[in-house]
C-alpha cells in the first residue's frame, strides 16, 4: 500500500464538516490502496507555521510518503505542501477546495489577496499536478486563460465531491408524523437566509394549504423567529441545534422536501455546495430558493430533482409547496445520482494519486466535460477513461 501525506488544518477525529471530509478521505483511499496520514496545520496559522512545518517534516521522515497532498482553504496549506514535498523528495499534488487568488469573499486589495496570488503562482508553477473538484467556483478555462504558458496537462478537474453512498444506503429514514420540509446547515447574513421561504410558507397557509412542518437544523436567530411570526407560521416551524452528520442523514431521508437556499449573490453563481450532495444522496425532492441562472439551479432542473424558485418570490414558494405536496414534481425516480457519490470521486482521485506518484500527469483536464452535465449518462466527464501524460 502506498502512502500519501495529506496537509490539512483539520484532523479526522475532530468535529465539523471539514474534519468529516478528511476522515472519509482516509477511509475511502485506504479501500483504493492508499494509506493517508494527516499532517496537521492548526491555528494560529501565521505564528504556528514553523512548528506545524517542523511537525510535518518529522511525519514525512517517519512515514516515508510516496506523495504529498495539500488542500485549501486556508491557502497557506499549499505552502506547507510545497515545502514538505521538497523536504521528502516526493511529488506534490495541490488540491483546491476553493479558489485561491480569485476567491469571491476576499477584497481585491487586501494583503491576504496579495498573499493568495503569490501562493497560487507557486501552486501553478511548482506542483506536479493541480486538481480541483467540479462544483467549486473556478471556471473550467480558468488556468488555461490565466496561465497560458503552463502545460495544460498540469491541471485536472475532478468529479464533484459528492455524497457518501455507503452512509446514505445504510441509514434508516426517520419517520415523520406530518408532511415535513427540512433545512440543514448554516445561514449567512445578507446572503443565505430563510426570509423568502418563510414568507412563501405564510402565503401557502393563507391560501388554504394543508398543514406542514418546517424544521431547521442549525442556524436560527431572533430575526428569523420574528419573520416566522410575521408570516403567521410560528406553529409550523420547528428548530434544532446542529447535529452530527450521521444523525442528520436519517432526518434528510425521512423528510418529504429538503429546502436549499442559495440566494442571488453573483459570486455564488458557479457553486455546487457540499450541502447539495447530501440532499442528492437522500433522494428527497429539493425546493431550491436560488437565482434560476445559477449552476445549482441548472443542475436541479437538468436532473429533475425538485423545484427552483427565485429569491424574493413568496408566491412562487407557495405554488411550489402545493405542487410538491400534490406530487406533481419531485425527485425523479430514474435519476442517475450514483456518479455524484464520494466513492466515484475517490475512484478518480486514486487514479490521480497513482499517476502523480509515478511521475506522470493525468490527461483530459480542461477538455473534459462535466460529470454534472445532463447528457453525461455514460460516465463521461472528469476522470472517465483517464490516462496519463509526461
Amino acid at each position: 500500500m502506498k502512502t500519501a501525506l495529506l496537509v490539512s488544518n483539520r484532523l479526522p477525529d475532530e468535529s465539523g464538516g471539514r474534519a468529516e471530509k478528511v476522515a472519509t478521505r482516509v477511509e475511502l483511499m485506504a479501500e483504493r490502496g492508499w494509506r493517508v496520514v494527516v499532517g496537521h496545520a492548526p491555528e494560529p496559522y501565521v505564528r504556528g507555521f514553523p512548528s506545524a512545518l517542523l511537525g510535518m517534516c518529522r511525519l514525512a521522515r517517519r512515514e516515508d510518503p510516496d506523495l504529498v497532498v495539500s488542500i485549501n482553504n486556508p491557502f497557506h496549506l499549499h505552502l506547507h505542501g510545497y515545502l514538505v514535498a521538497r523536504y521528502a523528495g516526493v511529488p506534490w499534488l495541490a488540491e483546491l477546495r476553493d479558489p485561491i487568488a480569485s476567491h469571491p469573499d476576499r477584497a481585491p486589495t487586501s494583503p491576504r489577496t496579495w498573499g493568495a496570488h503569490a501562493v497560487e503562482r507557486l501552486v501553478v508553477r511548482e506542483a506536479d499536478q493541480v486538481v480541483w473538484h467540479d462544483g467549486i467556483q473556478i471556471p473550467e478555462d480558468y488556468f488555461a486563460e490565466r496561465y497560458p504558458d503552463v502545460p495544460a496537462e498540469r491541471f485536472f478537474r475532478l468529479p464533484v465531491m459528492g455524497y457518501e453512498r455507503a452512509t446514505f444506503e445504510t441509514a434508516p429514514a426517520r419517520e415523520q408524523d406530518a408532511f415535513t420540509v427540512t433545512y440543514a446547515g448554516s445561514f449567512y447574513e445578507g446572503w443565505i437566509e430563510p426570509y423568502t421561504f418563510l414568507e412563501g410558507l405564510g402565503a401557502y397557509r393563507e391560501a388554504g394549504g394543508d398543514p406542514l412542518r418546517a424544521q431547521f437544523y442549525g442556524d436560527w436567530n431572533e430575526d428569523y423567529a420574528r419573520a416566522a411570526t410575521e408570516a403567521g407560521v410560528t406553529d409550523w416551524v420547528e428548530t434544532h441545534e446542529f447535529v452530527p452528520h450521521e444523525e442528520i442523514v436519517p432526518v434528510l431521508k425521512g423528510a418529504d422536501v429538503l429546502l436549499y437556499v442559495g440566494g442571488d449573490d453573483p459570486g455564488n453563481r458557479l457553486n455546487l455546495p457540499s450541502k447539495l450532495w447530501d440532499y442528492v444522496g437522500a433522494r428527497t425532492p429539493i425546493l431550491a430558493v436560488v437565482d434560476p441562472s445559477f449552476r445549482v439551479a441548472e443542475f436541479l432542473r437538468d436532473h429533475r430533482l425538485g423545484v427552483v424558485v427565485e429569491p424574493g418570490d413568496a408566491e412562487g414558494i407557495a405554488a411550489a409547496l402545493r405542487r410538491l405536496r400534490a406530487g406533481e414534481v419531485g425527485f425523479a425516480a430514474d435519476a442517475d445520482v450514483e456518479r455524484f457519490s464520494r466513492e466515484h470521486s475517490a475512484d478518480v482521485l486514486a487514479q490521480v494519486f497513482d499517476a502523480v506518484a509515478d511521475g506522470r500527469n493525468v490527461v483530459r483536464a480542461t477538455e473534459a466535460g462535466s460529470d454534472t452535465d445532463a447528457d453525461a449518462d455514460d460516465g463521461s466527464g472528469p476522470g472517465a477513461g483517464i490516462g496519463a501524460g509526461r
